[in-house]
């Protein structure tokens, strides 16, 4: 083999180990962390929510709202860190008063928080997430009533692009060999003039 010959092997070799790396690389590192060989899951889920808007004309009052529309997408990020991302719709009717702006409320948007697993006890081991919620909202027939159930005040219909901080909880438990069952117990708070929630929610995850 002359040596131009020697070259070209090589340089074909190196392009053949980078390929086939893009694809064992994160199955060795999951192997190496006791993980299986595949780390990504999918799942769908549902929750009750206790929120109120940060609406820029005054206070609103709590409401409790299902949480009926929730994807998510789970896999290993680097060491250990872990990746959790979301979207979610959700809608709510806050009651209105001479105190408080009620008003309908449609949101949809995607969270994606970083998670790290932290024992909190021997027997309750959860991932505790940090990361950012991205919204759309439209807020609708924005008014005060008085005690009688008459108009106030009316106030223009609003739409928002909203960001805010999502610090959560989630304990697993394994259905099957590709099925898991998470509870999470989550806190949003907007950066001014969103929603701002406490919820409990359940999600079904399938290992792919």
């Amino acid at each position: 083999m002359t040596i131009k010959q020697q070259r070209l092997f090589d340089c074909r070799l190196q392009i053949l180990m980078g390929v086939a790396g893009m694809f064992f690389v994160p199955q060795l590192h999951a192997a190496a962390l006791g993980l299986p060989d595949s780390t990504a899951r999918v799942g769908y889920g549902m929750g009750m929510a206790r929120l109120a808007v940060d609406d820029p004309a005054g206070s609103t009052r709590d409401e409790v709202v299902l949480q009926p529309f929730t994807l998510v997408y789970s896999d290993w990020l680097w060491g250990g860190v872990r990746q959790w991302a979301e979207l979610f719709f959700q809608t709510a009717e806050l009651e209105a008063d001479a105190r408080h702006i009620g008003q309908e409320v449609n949101q949809y948007g995607v969270r994606w928080s970083a998670q790290f697993n932290v024992p909190m006890a021997p027997v309750w081991v959860p991932w505790l997430g940090v990361g950012v919620e991205v919204t759309r909202a439209e807020y609708e027939r924005r008014h005060t009533e008085d005690d009688e159930g008459f108009l106030l005040t009316s106030y223009r219909d609003r739409d928002d692009t909203g960001v805010a901080v999502v610090l959560h909880a989630v304990s697993e438990w394994a259905l099957a060999r590709q099925w898991d069952v998470a509870a999470k117990l989550e806190r949003v708070q907007s950066l001014g003039g969103g929603v701002d929630a406490w919820s409990l929610g359940a999600v079904l995850l399938y290992r792919y």
